[in-house]
């Protein structure tokens, strides 16, 4: 009985399926015939007729399948059935899909660069285990700022303080690698044993400092990075326990460690560590003297503000002991990834809110392009409802396209974010604190898959419910007033997309024009000094060589290199200008009296030799250079800069005056030279004294002394012959960086560079999206009024007439994106000011330019579509409709 009644119930089943295909084919036949008749009403031949028919029901056949499959389908059955038909249909419309799939890579493929860059400087763990926990302590400076640590005020804190679980203290220095076929200089951290204490990181091969066993005073030791391991070393396991020469002294290498390691994390970790010794005498008793960098590491429970509020318990009872050299300091307790991010994490948001912005108009793009593809398929979706599908279905159905659309844009995109990536990523490295390149990984994957997620269903949403909203009878029948209305309420709709992407590229592109404006003012910022036809280099001097022997180091060098044919000035500086590095301590004036507690007077400090200020081109504008015997014997002598002079010496004579540097040691002013932007193009001139390179005090600040070469000839062409110069007067000291002044400024502006280059293509792109979109809206408009522009051509119109009337709707749509795109920009450029240099952030001259710039491009994407239905002849169209 159960096998009959499955019999019977798969009769019935038959009988109703054939049933239904008949009464599907009989409807399909109907409309058929109507739209025939109809084209044969309007003048066409049967033939002519039938065709055009068959090309307008051509999809029934589809309908007709998913119609029949539909009934007893599964969820997984129809979301597959969709898949197909929404990959059939954009298949068979190649242009739209091309278009489409092309802005939303343009869109998410930038989006997804940029979110890579962000990934690699704000999200990526630090190469220690509960980076959180770590911190980088300051001293605060008077009158705001922070600064490094003196040693006894560190020893302090590691007593008295009681949030931190270790406190470790290190400085960076150059170091030469010597023993192997060439020197090298390798980058230093000189730490106390506690470091890795607090990054608790254990080596890949042998041990890390253990506090209270190894301690300066014994025999020298060092860590390793993996990276040197391998490039130096050949990867020997062997070499723990061995030694090898830093700066002339053996230093037996007792670990290696892990390639992911890096510390003090940013643009470039360092290459060995080793125990950190005082470099002076003074160092262990003298306040005044900050050189040491601090991190330490939070004991468990104890909360940053607990900890910064203990430490500052610590600074005050400093303060109150030691009056004189402590006033008004205070300290800083910031979290070490805020310390490495720095200013990047400002302006990588910035411009991440573009780059949105950028995707947000690709999508405004394609919703335009959807619903107008809507409307051409009106037809098609009445057929559907005449059929029996829901509008459900058919949002869903839209949604499936459109979300295949977004994931073809995004694998376009991911493509187009590597080529990205690789054209960016030599400038991102110079101007971002972070290593290690950048990379599509999971999370970068995962954000391009959600950005294209969120992009079709932000672009489809409402086209699919358009489409689907609709009177069967009338679109079957024809009738003008439901597609009218139709088109009436998604023109608006249309017509608002395209204001918005209007308003939203001018806002763009008003932030492009600004960084534009304030980079070009900086650039040609006087920096102080003569860049062109000047090379430098960087010499690495081993710090047991810089005593007073070091003019007898230096001399031999200069010497060579003044000799060389080409050259007409050589020198030597300890930093470089525009280098944002310092050196700095105060002053007082002999013959007047000290300053109170708190309120020193604080300089930069520059050891130079005769010959540099030549060689820059800074001028000398009172008393004399350096000469050779400066500082080896005879009084000690100094040359300042004006800004000094103009504080400290108002209306007097500098040369002659006497200043006490550093507590004891007493320098005569014997020539003033003009301010050079020591800190960078942006910042103003710093207080600066230079002395001697013969002056003992201060040798150390040469052991990374660079050169300056003022040449007859192209920098370039000496690279080569002033390296074989160093080499040939010492061997033994590496010479690195060779690159000329220009590329050292360009360095220093790389940060800046960035953000223009990256804010400027991502307006670029807004601008020809938003023209793109104001071009498919015009083309639709000329096309929906093909017959009245017919109609007014045959009644005597002229071909201005036409151009103006549809150049005016396209005026009108730039006009309310100007509007409301200047509103928005004089809301969020706000956000830029502290990217900008000497430029407003409502500079009304970068407003103007802005708006007159979009006008032009909206008025030439408007031209072609109004010069196209200027074109129409009027008897065609008129026997068409």
């Amino acid at each position: 009985m159960a096998t009959l009644r499955k019999v019977r119930t798969r009769a019935h089943v038959l009988l109703d399926r054939r049933a239904f295909e008949h009464d599907l084919d009989d409807e399909m036949r109907f409309h058929l015939e109507m739209e025939t008749q109809k084209n044969i009403e309007r003048g066409f031949s049967p033939e002519e007729a039938r065709a055009m028919a068959e090309r307008e029901f051509g999809r029934v056949d589809r309908f007709k399948d998913e119609v029949r499959d539909v009934r007893g389908a599964t969820w997984m059955d129809d979301m597959a059935r969709d898949l197909r038909f929404g990959l059939r249909s954009l298949l068979r419309s190649p242009a739209f899909t091309a278009v489409a799939v092309l802005c939303l890579a343009l869109g998410i493929g930038a989006n997804a660069a940029l979110f890579s860059v962000l990934n690699a400087v704000l999200l990526r763990p630090l190469p220690f285990p509960e980076p959180d926990r770590v911190v980088r302590i300051y001293e605060s400076l008077k009158g705001g700022g922070q600064g490094s640590v003196s040693t006894p005020n560190f020893r302090d804190w590691v007593e008295q303080s009681t949030g931190f679980a270790r406190l470790a203290a290190y400085e960076g220095r150059n170091l030469n690698l010597l023993g192997t076929s060439e020197p090298e200089r390798v980058t230093a951290v000189l730490a106390t044993p506690e470091l890795f204490e607090v990054l608790k990181v254990r080596p890949l091969l042998g041990r890390t400092f253990i506090p209270g066993q190894d301690v300066p005073k014994q025999d020298k030791i060092v860590v390793i990075s993996e990276g040197l391991w391998r490039s130096r070393f050949g990867a020997d396991r062997t070499l723990v326990g061995r030694q090898i020469q830093l700066d002339g002294a053996p230093h037996t290498v007792i670990g290696v460690m892990p390639a992911a390691f890096q510390f003090p994390p940013g643009r470039r970790g360092a290459d060995v560590w080793t125990l950190w010794t005082p470099p002076f005498p003074q160092a262990e008793t003298n306040r005044g003297s900050h050189f040491l960098s601090v991190v330490g590491r939070l004991k468990d429970g104890v909360t940053l503000e607990a900890a910064t509020t203990q430490l500052a318990e610590v600074a005050a009872r400093i303060e109150k002991e030691y009056p004189e050299q402590q006033t008004g300091r205070n300290v800083i307790v910031t979290p070490i990834r805020e310390v490495v991010v720095g200013d990047s994490r400002r302006s990588l948001l910035i411009l991440f809110g573009a780059v949105a912005l950028v995707l947000l108009i690709a999508c405004a793009n394609v919703a335009n392009l959807l619903l107008a593809r809507a409307a051409v398929r009106e037809r098609e979706v009445a057929i559907r409802l005449a059929l029996g599908a829901s509008r459900a279905r058919l949002v869903r159905q839209f949604l499936v396209e459109s979300l295949v659309l977004a994931l073809a844009g995004a694998a376009l995109g991911a493509l187009l974010a590597l080529w990205s990536l690789e054209a960016i990523g030599p400038l991102a490295q110079t101007a971002l604190p972070v290593s290690g390149g950048f990379s599509l990984d999971l999370r970068v994957f995962g954000f391009l898959l959600g950005a294209a997620l969120l992009s079709g269903l932000v672009f489809g949403i409402v086209p699919a419910l358009q489409a689907s909203r609709g009177n069967v009878q009338e679109s079957l029948l024809g009738s003008g007033n439901s597609k009218a209305t139709s088109s009436g309420r998604q023109q608006r709709f249309r017509s608002t997309l395209v204001v918005l992407e209007i308003a939203l590229s001018l806002v763009l592109l008003v932030g492009a024009g600004l960084l534009l404006r304030g980079f070009l003012r900086l650039s040609a910022t006087p920096p102080g000094f003569v860049a062109e036809g000047v090379l430098t280099a960087h010499v690495s001097v081993p710090v047991d060589r810089l005593d007073q022997s070091t003019p007898q180091v230096f001399r031999p060098l200069l010497e060579k290199v003044r000799a060389i044919p080409g050259v007409e000035s050589a020198g030597l500086i300890s930093m470089l200008p525009i280098q944002d590095a310092h050196m700095n301590g105060s002053f007082t004036v002999e013959g007047r009296p000290a300053p109170p507690p708190g309120q020193d007077v604080w300089a930069e400090i520059r050891v130079a030799s005769p010959g540099f200020f030549k060689s820059l081109g800074i001028p000398i504008l009172r008393g004399r250079d350096f000469e050779e015997a400066d500082g080896e014997s005879g009084p000690l002598v100094t040359v300042v800069n004006d800004a000094l002079v103009r504080r400290t010496f108002p209306n007097e004579d500098p040369i002659g005056k006497e200043i006490n540097f550093g507590g004891g040691t007493v320098m005569t002013i014997v020539g003033v030279v003009g301010d050079v932007r020591q800190a960078g193009l942006d910042q103003e001139p710093l207080m600066e004294i230079y002395m001697p390179y013969g002056f003992p005090e201060y040798m150390i600040a040469l052991g990374d002394a660079s050169l300056a070469v003022k040449t007859a000839v192209a920098p370039e062409s000496l690279t080569t012959v002033i390296r074989e110069a160093v080499r040939s007067t010492d061997a033994s000291l590496p010479i690195y960086q060779v690159l000329t002044m220009e590329e050292v400024i360009s360095e220093s502006l790389a940060a800046r560079r960035l953000q223009l280059w990256l804010l400027g293509l991502f307006a670029g792109m807004a601008l020809v999206l938003s023209a793109a979109g104001l071009y498919g809206v015009i083309s639709y408009l000329v096309a929906q009024r093909t017959r009245e522009i017919g109609v007014r051509l045959a009644l005597g119109a002229q071909m201005r007439d036409v151009i103006g009337l549809v150049m005016r709707q396209g005026a009108l749509l730039t006009g309310l994106g100007i509007a409301f795109g200047l509103l928005g920009a004089l809301a969020v450029t706000g956000l830029l000011e502290s990217l900008l240099y000497e430029v407003s952030a409502r500079d009304p001259l970068t407003y103007a330019a802005i708006a007159g710039l979009l006008a032009l491009v909206a008025l030439f994407a408007t031209f072609l579509p109004a010069r196209r239905a200027s074109r129409v002849d009027p008897m065609v169209t008129i026997r068409t409709e």
